[in-house]
Parts: structure tokens; C-alpha cells; sequence
């Protein structure tokens, strides 16, 4: 049988570098490519943000990036007011110290967590970029130096926050979902449990990009905002009584942030008032799966609760939202109590 041959000719083409994309052959931890997503590495969340005004007065930068040369493939760097070691933007309006104080705390399912937000810059031909390394430290000084590549350490000090902490761990940001400069792309949060209690410690965030996206244009910038940017309009305020209508003071009402019935070090609570009332205001909304709250209490000896334990409260939209959880107990000597019904 007689073989056809094409007579139509090709010509090679050659794809320029600062056009090409460089996939990674890992699939990312978190992918945020897409609008709304969000997801959880060690503990911290990461969640694409939807453009908001973050102009000067809004936001202040504490570390701005920029890969150094045109074939530079990776760009990486950290706050100081010290000498600067890596891809920071030189000026001290961009680049640096930062004390926790100023770092905005919101409260998402019982558990309060630091806020920040990263904007990033990509041509449009390459929008995607990784962030494959994040590390935060807490100091007592504005200008610690030294940070170690081998270790991971910030002048000898190991990190309040390891992305990579257990294995090594990314996150894939696509900038066509906010495009432009100064409108943010992802907010970060990380536990305040992480940081201590000092509002006048000092916050130190390295982090790398490019090792799976490289950098195509423009810089990449760390910030925080004079409030929090995240909705956390939100409140639960209730009642704990006896059955017979009594009021029931310094009880212990939580919000079960890991739904295992006890109060852990880092969930929030609140002790009911001489009229048996309690509240918890500021918290966030709209946060996915993430903004559920379960309301929870630890009862006094012998009593037990009426009823069966509150459902999850969700607050899905970035309103002005209130929930009201009451709770009835009752004194039964013949039952041993329980720390939380």
C-alpha cells in the first residue's frame, strides 16, 4: 500500500524564557488560582483575597522584593531595619522593622490568628507564581541580620513559623486574579499563639518565591493594614441559666475551634456575668469552612446540661452578623460532671 506524505512544512520555534511558564511536577499544598480558595499548611491559612483599597494610609509594606538581574529565577528576603542580605528594596519605606502591636489579629472559629497580606506582580504570559518558603520569627531588637540558608535561622534564632516544617510544603498564587500593583493577593494567617503576648516584640518574615513559578515582572510586597482586612463583624452572645431561671455566673463559655469537647490552649473564652450573659464580638466572617463556630461550656460539678450541645454556628457573608446561644443546666447529685457537655 502506497504511504501518504505530507508536503506541509514546519518551522522550529523557540520559547522565549521570561515567557515560559515552569510548572512544578509536585502538585502544590494550598492552590490558590482560583477565586475564594484558601487552605491550611502548619496550622496557618492561606486565602486568596479579593482586591480591596490598600493604598498608602491602608497598608503598610514592611518587605518589598525584587529578583536581582534579569535571569534571576528566585527572589527571597526579610524585614530588618539592619543591614539587608538579599532581594529587599533598599528604601525604609518598603523594607522594614516590624513590631507585632501592629500586625492586625482576627478571630476565626475560636482561634485568633495574625493577619497578613501579600501582593504580588507577574506579566501576564507567566501570572503564576509560588511561594515556597515562609518563615517568621519574634525578636527583641529591630535589626537582626544573618539569616542562615542551610538552617533556617535569623541571626541564630530559630522560627516562631516553618512552612516546611514536617516536609516540604508550597503555595501556587495566579496574579489575573487581582491584577496591578497595591491591590493584594493572598492574606496569611498565622496563630497568635505563635508570637507571644508582646505587642512591642519585634516580627521578622522571610520568604522565597520562584522554586516552582519563577518571578516574571515587577516585585513582590509584604504588608500589614491599619485594621484587619478580613470581616470580622460577627458576634455570639448568649445566657447560661439554672432550670428554674436563675442566672449562673463565672461559668466558662468557648468557642471549640477543633470540635473535641475541651478547651485548648490557644481557643477563645469568655465567663458569663453576674446576670449569667456572655459575648464574643469581632469575629470573622465569610471565611469559608474555616468561619464556624462551636459554642461550648465547662459546667460546675454535678450540674448537667439540658439538651444536646449547640449546632455549628457558620457566618458565610461579610455582614454584620449576630448569634444568640443560650444554655440551661440543671443539678443532679448522682451524675458526675463532665468539663464540657
Amino acid at each position: 500500500m502506497a504511504q501518504l506524505r505530507s508536503t506541509r512544512r514546519f518551522s522550529l520555534q523557540f520559547e522565549s524564557l521570561e515567557d515560559r511558564l515552569t510548572p512544578s511536577s509536585v502538585a502544590p499544598d494550598v492552590d490558590l488560582t482560583t477565586r475564594g480558595a484558601l487552605g491550611t499548611i502548619n496550622q496557618a491559612i492561606f486565602r486568596q483575597f479579593d482586591a480591596q483599597p490598600t493604598g498608602t494610609g491602608v497598608i503598610d509594606s514592611f518587605v518589598r522584593l525584587q529578583s536581582q538581574g534579569a535571569k534571576a529565577s528566585v527572589e527571597h528576603g526579610f524585614n530588618t531595619d539592619g543591614p539587608l542580605q538579599f532581594d529587599e528594596n533598599k528604601s525604609r519605606q518598603f523594607t522594614h522593622a516590624l513590631r507585632l502591636g501592629d500586625v492586625p489579629e482576627v478571630n476565626i472559629g475560636g482561634v485568633k490568628y495574625r493577619e497578613f497580606l501579600l501582593d504580588i506582580n507577574q506579566k501576564s504570559s507567566q501570572p503564576y507564581l509560588s511561594l515556597d518558603e515562609l518563615r517568621l520569627y519574634v525578636g527583641d531588637a529591630p535589626d537582626w541580620t544573618n539569616y542562615d540558608l542551610l538552617n533556617g535561622t535569623l541571626a541564630g534564632h530559630a522560627p516562631v513559623y516553618n512552612l516546611d516544617e514536617g516536609g516540604d510544603h508550597w503555595v501556587k498564587l495566579d496574579v489575573r486574579l487581582n491584577p496591578g500593583s497595591g491591590k493584594g493577593d493572598m492574606l496569611l494567617y498565622v496563630p497568635s499563639s505563635r508570637f507571644g503576648s508582646d505587642p512591642a516584640a519585634y516580627v521578622y518574615l522571610y520568604s522565597k518565591f520562584g522554586l516552582n513559578y519563577m518571578p516574571s515582572a515587577g516585585f513582590e510586597e509584604w504588608a500589614v493594614a491599619a485594621s484587619s482586612l478580613t470581616c470580622d463583624h460577627a458576634s455570639i452572645t448568649g445566657a447560661v441559666r439554672d432550670i428554674d431561671g436563675n442566672p449562673m455566673s463565672d461559668i466558662v463559655i468557648f468557642l471549640d475551634a477543633n470540635d473535641n469537647g475541651v478547651l485548648d490552649a490557644n481557643e477563645q473564652y469568655a465567663t458569663t456575668d453576674a446576670a449569667g450573659q456572655y459575648a464574643f464580638t469581632n469575629l470573622a466572617s465569610g471565611v469559608g469552612a474555616l468561619s464556624t463556630y462551636r459554642v461550648r461550656q465547662i459546667l460546675p460539678e454535678g450540674y448537667v446540661q439540658l439538651g444536646d450541645a449547640p449546632p455549628p454556628i457558620s457566618f458565610a457573608l461579610c455582614t454584620d452578623l449576630a448569634a444568640v446561644v443560650d444554655f440551661i443546666n440543671y443539678f443532679d447529685e448522682w451524675v458526675d460532671s463532665t468539663p464540657n457537655t
